[in-house]
């Protein structure tokens, strides 16, 4: 095996062993998204989103044996959540929707849906993953959360290139190349993210920024392979 694939395959694995394939549902509760029961599901990076239309929205349904006072419906990228849903309930169900054609417009891909509630003694909280679909394969890049993500991977791929070619004439190449490296990586992330390649999780997210990080410093401590020692060692003509 080619010593050039062991540090994809390193990464890969990596982001296999941070997928974090955890149970979904906690608590005395029984939870449907977009009709769909999310007890057996996972929320992995690489779990099986359930998939959505990006013109209606999405159900959210939870359900016990006992009474529920309270319900919350929250989406969650990279670990970073924000409320879509949150208000007093009675009764032993409830329904609510996630707005997907709102997010929509800015971006698609999978997002986690977490549902929530609480009763007389216990909470439940139920996720899983969904995947905004568009019209074709290359939607994404009409919204403008794949236009940054595809810029900030342009950006910092051929920035890294640009100053990695000049190695050894700035002292502050490798700093440059680490946060360039680092902005590859933020892009490849929202990328993988919008085409629903994989879902990051915050340890993914965490892995791919870092490597991105490593792999720039790295370009700048050491250059491309060839371009200055090809330059020093050329013979000067007279």
């Amino acid at each position: 095996m080619s010593r050039r694939f062991v540090p994809v395959l390193a990464l890969v694995a990596l982001l296999v062993l941070a997928s974090d394939a955890a149970a979904t549902v906690g608590g005395p509760c029984t939870v449907e998204i977009g009709g769909e029961d999310i007890g057996p599901r996972e929320v992995g990076a690489f779990s099986e989103p359930i998939l959505v239309s990006s013109e209606r929205p999405v159900s959210v349904t939870m359900s016990s044996e006992q009474e529920l006072d309270r319900l919350e419906v929250e989406m969650e990228l990279s670990g970073f959540r924000w409320t879509v849903h949150e208000r007093p309930s009675t009764g032993t169900s409830w329904a609510s929707e996630v707005p997907v054609d709102d997010y929509s417009d800015y971006g698609l891909g999978i997002y986690k849906v977490v549902a929530s509630s609480s009763g007389d003694g216990f909470t439940c909280e139920s996720a899983a993953l969904i995947e905004i679909t568009g019209e074709d394969d290359l939607s994404a890049l009409t919204t403008p959360a794949g236009i940054i993500g595809l810029a900030l991977a342009l950006i910092g791929a051929f920035g890294v290139l640009a100053i990695a070619v000049r190695v050894g004439r700035s002292k502050t190449s490798p700093i440059f190349c680490g946060l360039l490296g680092a902005v590859f990586g933020v892009g490849a992330v929202v990328l993988l993210q919008q085409f629903a390649i994989l879902y990051p999780t915050i340890w993914v997210t965490v892995i791919v920024v870092g490597a991105g990080a490593v792999v720039g410093l790295a370009l700048g401590i050491f250059g491309v392979t060839g371009s200055e020692g090809d330059a020093r060692s050329s013979p000067v003509r007279t």
